[in-house]
């Protein structure tokens, strides 16, 4: 949230002032009417956008027997017991986002009594209908102005005549061009996210632009600029002005001035129009969400689905994937010499335990997923054989489809704040916690202290059906780490099987 906030600030006040120092004195008011609207909306979503970062990654070469997969990283056991609460209700971000809600809350209803307040003055008095708007007759003496469709004036000087037909012409372009509804949008912006002080500017330019959008329509009509500065001269004298409505200002009078005589230069403007495109990209660029398609999880990278490893061989040169192709996993193999090799009874024993606790299981797709369970004991026994073959040896198991690797011991590592923070985005990362799955707020009851481990998954194809996030999150807490520890540390290694689509691939024996 903190980091939505700070981007987002940033991100409006860099729009505001290239509004001010080059925008506003151009006369393309329908253009800058966008352009302020725009900045807004663009402020507040840039920071939620996420661009996704192909890092360039190196395999290395196996001269080795054994992979050691994913230093720090282990495999995720889902524990079916209830995890305890771990939540902290004194910590001062819940403190800060109440006091945030709260005023939020009270800006919210002053809002809306002042737009109930213009409501029911207009339902007290007597209306005029006229082309494209209405006249509320206000019996007291006020300044005309105008709320939606409406167009408030004095009863009496309209019952005079006294009302300019310039001054109505001018209301009218209000109305007509809705500038009330860029004023609602403003006001319940601030009111929601009253942190940012830019939006005052904001408010500000959108009042002053609407004043020049309104004199431009009256001088199409009425084309005596003189007779129509003089108008405004003598009309700014009175002071009365009514919240959230257009209407003459002392201290934009000036500015409206020198506009009506200002000449617009075509080739400038289209200039100033296409950079503000290229700012465009850039500051989305700049402030949106960066994300590596390879995610680090304690020091390496892992994927949630069964690895798809890559082995290249002693004689082999580094492999690079290719850009197109998805890795799921990247593995690094520890550099020692092979095994002298292993008997052919070791060998029988090794493929035929494997064989006898393997359970195939094959879903709707026609894909078979070999899934290995044996006890401790025997996976020792299978890494201590895995040990002693020697490179032929490793080739064959590797080509049957075999994986034996041992993790090291956990270490907690836990993460930084800025990785923490971007874990809160419900549209990039689904969260576990102690393998159950949580909603991303629930990350606001935890510090990134409070994670001993962490691994992240992209998902693929059909792994994204049905789903909001493009990232599988599991956490591991100190409590859950501190439970678990002893147990994973006697259990270390994992033997697996690759699965296949279709009919058994030869190789890889019965």
């Amino acid at each position: 949230m903190i980091s939505y906030l700070i981007k987002s600030i940033l991100c409006s006040g860099i729009l505001i002032l290239v509004y001010q120092l080059f925008l506003e004195r151009e006369k393309m008011h329908a253009f800058n009417r966008y352009y302020l609207l725009l900045s807004i909306a663009f402020s507040l979503l840039v920071p939620l956008i996420s661009i996704e970062i192909q890092p360039e990654t190196v395999i290395e070469p196996l001269i080795t027997t054994v992979p050691e997969m994913l230093e720090q990283t282990e495999l995720m056991v889902v524990s079916r017991e209830k995890i305890a609460d771990t939540s902290d209700p004194t910590n001062p971000i819940n403190y800060l986002m109440l006091l945030i809600s709260l005023i939020t809350m009270i800006l919210l209803i002053r809002f809306g009594k002042n737009i109930l307040a213009i409501l029911k003055l207009k339902n007290k008095c007597s209306r005029v209908r006229i082309p494209d708007a209405r006249l509320v007759l206000v019996p007291k003496d006020v300044v005309t102005y105008t709320f939606l469709k409406y167009i408030f004036v004095s009863e009496k000087s309209f019952k005079n005549q006294q009302v300019r037909g310039e001054i109505l012409a001018h209301e009218l372009a209000h109305a007509r061009q809705m500038h009330s509804l860029d004023i609602i949008f403003i006001e319940l912006v601030q009111a929601c996210m009253w942190i940012n002080p830019f939006l005052f500017f904001y408010k500000k330019a959108i009042r002053l632009n609407h004043e020049f959008l309104a004199d431009e329509a009256v001088l199409k009509e009425y084309s005596n600029v003189k007779n129509y500065q003089l108008l405004l001269l003598d009309t700014v004298l009175h002071k009365a002005q009514v919240s959230l409505t257009s209407s003459f200002n002392y201290s934009v009078t000036k500015k409206r001035l020198k506009m009506m005589t200002r000449f617009k230069n075509l080739n400038r403007q289209y200039a100033k129009q296409f950079a503000i495109a290229l700012l465009g990209f850039v500051l989305t660029f700049i402030f949106s969400d960066k994300i590596y398609a390879q995610i680090e999880t304690g020091g390496k990278l892992v994927a949630e689905a069964l690895p798809e490893i890559r082995i290249a061989r002693a004689t082999q040169s580094p492999v690079k994937p290719k850009a197109t192709e998805p890795v799921k996993t990247i593995v690094k193999f520890y550099k020692r010499n092979p095994g002298p090799g292993i008997s052919a009874a070791e060998t029988e024993e090794f493929y035929g335990t494997i064989e006898e606790y393997t359970t195939y299981v094959k879903n709707k797709k026609g894909r078979t997923d070999p899934i290995v369970r044996m006890p401790s004991k025997l996976e020792d026994r299978m890494y201590v054989l895995f040990k002693k073959m020697n490179l032929e040896q490793l080739e064959m198991a590797d080509d049957s489809g075999i994986m034996v690797f041992q993790m090291q011991i956990p270490v907690k590592k836990a993460p930084d704040a800025t990785m923490f923070e971007n874990w809160k985005k419900p549209s990039v990362f689904g969260v576990w916690i102690d393998g159950k799955k949580v909603p991303n707020i629930e990350l606001d009851k935890y510090k990134p202290t409070d994670i001993a481990e962490y691994w992240m998954s992209k998902l693929y194809g059909a792994a994204l059906k049905g789903r909001s996030y493009k990232y599988q999150l599991d956490l591991t807490t100190n409590d859950r780490f501190d439970k678990t520890y002893e147990r994973r540390v006697s259990d270390r290694v994992n033997v697996g099987r690759v699965g296949w689509v279709g009919e058994r691939p030869k190789k890889f024996g019965k």
